[in-house]
């Protein structure tokens, strides 16, 4: 019963994860990451998958900071991010299963992507992160966390290829349409 209410609870992180990379701001994104991200928690604590559910849990807070920073268009300093990604690291060591838990620490990828000012660079960051990530869902039984994550990846590179790729340059100075 458990694992398919925590499946359900997937599908409607999914969404939050699809929408977020289409966002034009960085708050709004943040914000659509944030639900994600409780709902993947809450996913994963029905499936007793305590890696997931501790790194998303730091990812959630970090999230949340890295969004209170944005919203006074700051960068939330070094050190912050240093510290969130030094307990993502030490959430995967006291969790540790496997060396499939390795497979958390793509999650620090995701950290760096939503510290940085550049939207291009977020969205492709997002990419990166999310195949290793959807790769342990699979192996840990969060298939709708699976999906998810390459639901993210897709999402986040059709925003890539429609906001930074799709119009060439003009080159009489006016801006794309």
């Amino acid at each position: 019963m458990e694992s398919t209410i925590s499946q359900i609870i997937g599908v409607f992180a999914i969404v939050a994860f699809a929408i977020a990379p289409h966002m034009k701001k960085k708050p709004e994104l943040l914000i659509c990451v944030t639900l994600g991200n409780f709902l993947t928690v809450v996913e994963f604590l029905l499936i007793n998958s305590m890696t997931e559910v501790a790194v998303i849990s730091i990812s959630t807070i970090r999230t949340v900071t890295f969004f209170v920073f944005s919203r006074y268009d700051k960068r939330a300093p070094i050190w912050l991010l240093i510290a969130f990604m030094g307990m993502q690291g030490a959430a995967v060591y006291y969790t540790w299963k496997s060396w499939v838990s390795l497979l958390m620490l793509f999650d620090l990828v995701q950290s760096y992507g939503q510290w940085q000012t550049n939207m291009k660079v977020l969205r492709f960051l997002t990419i990166v992160g999310a195949i290793p990530i959807g790769i342990y869902n699979i192996l840990v039984g969060g298939y709708t966390g699976a999906v998810n994550q390459f639901c993210q990846a897709l999402s986040a590179a059709i925003a890539l290829w429609q906001k930074h790729y799709r119009h060439p340059k003009q080159t009489d100075g006016t801006p794309p349409q």
